[in-house]
């Protein structure tokens, strides 16, 4: 039987757990609506595949790890966008740009929390009010990110919003992994597999361009899996859905295999790097390329280029996404 606890942690102050039938435990935190941990049952013992700074402070300190990003992920270039011919401003915090909706992001506030249990599924749906105006943004938006978890080792993340007046909407979950159970164990030997026949093309700071370049040929080739290796990405892969998952990733040792599905346009892969590395995790100190950030998302830039679709949320219509994580395992 399903099962769902909320409990007052030392280290997080609310966390919610929630365990399935065959001991997977999934554990998330009102702060940043946010992914903590995933446990995952093997027979040598439970392997945390979840990269996460160990307590709260650590939270705050590298805010992104886990945490839901909005009301729009990435990078808003020259910190503007215009709806309707009205030009609204943005907090410029990374270079020229807005990043993840700059410094009071839907990663840094309380969320309040209700949970729920039914036939085969338990879950914690977070609810947030992001008002008029905050961060340069119009509108109330009413945004609500739902964790379930079922007896099929599925982690499904939903995404739901509505808003009073015309706005952008690009909701994400930055969660980072290492399928190995420690941030101190490079990512590199990973294997992985994109289903995107192409990524948006990047400036030198990350910004898109309107443009799409094909992965064949590329680096960014991982239609087929393979090793990670060396490969640096923090680039928009563009989704084909045409296959029964979109994104594939398994441990080195291949007991541990994480599926993802979704009905986003793309995922943003990030692989860690120096800038990461040393930072305080929950299984000690990250390493280079400890890590690598799975962020299903509208592509980046949609805001500018109509060729990568459309993120403007309207009164006269909800948002709603869903993004579905598979754990494979071998079972104990």
């Amino acid at each position: 039987m399903l099962s769902i606890v909320q409990a007052e942690d030392k280290h997080f102050e609310t966390i919610y757990r929630l365990t399935n039938d065959n001991g997977l435990e999934v554990v998330v935190s009102p702060f940043g609506a946010r992914l903590l941990s995933i446990h995952v049952p093997l027979e040598e013992g439970s392997r945390d595949i979840v990269a996460s700074p160990a307590d709260l402070a650590g939270q705050k300190a590298a805010r992104y790890f886990g945490a839901t990003i909005g009301p729009v992920a990435g990078r808003i270039s020259q910190s503007y966008f215009e709806i309707d011919g009205e030009k609204f401003v943005t907090e410029t915090n990374n270079n020229e740009h807005t990043l993840h909706s700059g410094s009071n992001g839907f990663d840094t506030r309380i969320w309040l929390a209700e949970t729920y249990e039914k036939a085969g599924e338990s879950g914690v749906i977070f609810k947030f009010t992001h008002e008029d105006g905050e961060d340069g943004f119009p509108g109330k938006v009413e945004a609500s990110v739902t964790y379930s978890l079922d007896d099929n080792d599925n982690l499904k993340i939903t995404y739901d919003a509505t808003t009073d007046k015309p706005t952008l909407y690009n909701p994400t979950n930055h969660g980072y992994y290492n399928l190995t159970g420690s941030e101190a164990n490079p990512i590199d030997e990973h294997f992985l597999q994109v289903n995107a026949k192409e990524v948006a093309t990047t400036n030198p700071d990350v910004t898109t361009t309107g443009e799409k370049t094909a992965v064949e040929g590329t680096k960014f080739d991982f239609r087929t899996g393979k090793v990670i290796g060396q490969t640096q990405l923090d680039d928009p892969f563009i989704l084909s859905h045409d296959q029964d998952f979109d994104l594939s990733l398994i441990s080195p040792d291949e007991k541990v295999q994480l599926k993802v599905t979704t009905d986003a346009p793309a995922v943003v892969i990030y692989t860690t790097g120096t800038h990461e590395e040393g930072t305080p995790m929950k299984n000690g100190a990250m390493a280079v390329r400890g890590a690598i950030a799975i962020e299903t998302q509208g592509i980046p830039g949609a805001e500018k280029f109509a060729a990568y679709g459309d993120i403007t949320l309207r009164p006269e219509q909800a948002f709603h996404s869903e993004t579905t994580y598979h754990i494979d395992y071998e079972k104990a």
